[in-house]
């Protein structure tokens, strides 16, 4: 055999050891990928070869071959392939909260392919889905954190909403979240800033919810 030759089948098993690696490694990254696996991103069936509209958003937040995470909010209200319900809809995590290395959300046997504009929810499931929510504030993430960190909560009817910032010794720092919201998900960010949007000193922080009678907080830390 010749050195060319040996070449190019060593560059050929590499290649392809490469991107079997890299699609594993991305449907984990998204709730529930492994439903349908490669096929979230690729039009084949099977995986691979050209991506469809998810895999083309997924592409733009990581680098060629790399293996950030991506999963977020802002790719989880995308309606990818355009057939009425968002990826985070489809893959049971509507709000975008879920984190590579959690539990999986939902109900697996409800996900569909954001992909696939003809693999599409019931629209009666992802209004339960929406509605089963109870009152809850989730941990923020990440935390801690520098500059910015996500906080979500889930409230299981209309209410007026305040999610507030405190410092270590009680004083009020932001006030995050002031209105009235319909049941549902919800996530936002602080970016380190007070009310009068200068940035706050390294330390920690309590962040504060009020919808209804529902009253909780939590810790989080900000590095500097």
């Amino acid at each position: 055999m010749s050195k060319a030759l040996k070449a190019a089948l060593i560059l050929s098993f590499f290649v392809s050891t490469t991107i079997l690696i890299s699609r594993g490694f991305r449907a984990s990254k998204i709730p529930n990928g492994n439903k349908f696996d490669c096929a979230n991103c690729h039009v084949n069936p099977n995986g691979g070869g050209a991506r469809n509209a998810f895999g083309q958003a997924v592409g733009a937040r990581v680098s060629p071959g790399g293996f950030e995470d991506f999963w977020d909010e802002s790719l989880a209200n995308l309606d990818s392939d355009g057939d009425g319900f968002t990826n985070g809809q489809e893959l049971q995590d509507p709000s975008g909260t879920w984190r590579t290395g959690q539990p999986n959300p939902g109900d697996i046997n409800l996900v569909t392919n954001p992909g696939d504009p003809n693999s599409k929810p019931d629209p009666t499931s992802v209004e339960d889905m929406i509605l089963s929510a109870k009152y809850e504030l989730h941990n923020n993430y990440p935390n801690p954190f520098n500059p910015s960190t996500r906080i979500s909560f889930a409230i299981p009817r209309n209410e007026f909403v305040t999610l507030k910032i405190y410092n270590i010794k009680g004083q009020e720092v932001k006030t995050l979240v002031r209105g009235n919201f319909p049941a549902g998900v919800y996530q936002f960010e602080w970016n380190g800033k007070d009310d009068n949007n200068v940035d706050v000193a390294a330390g920690v922080y309590i962040y504060s919810i009020s919808a209804g009678h529902f009253n909780k907080s939590a810790r989080m830390i900000l590095l500097k």
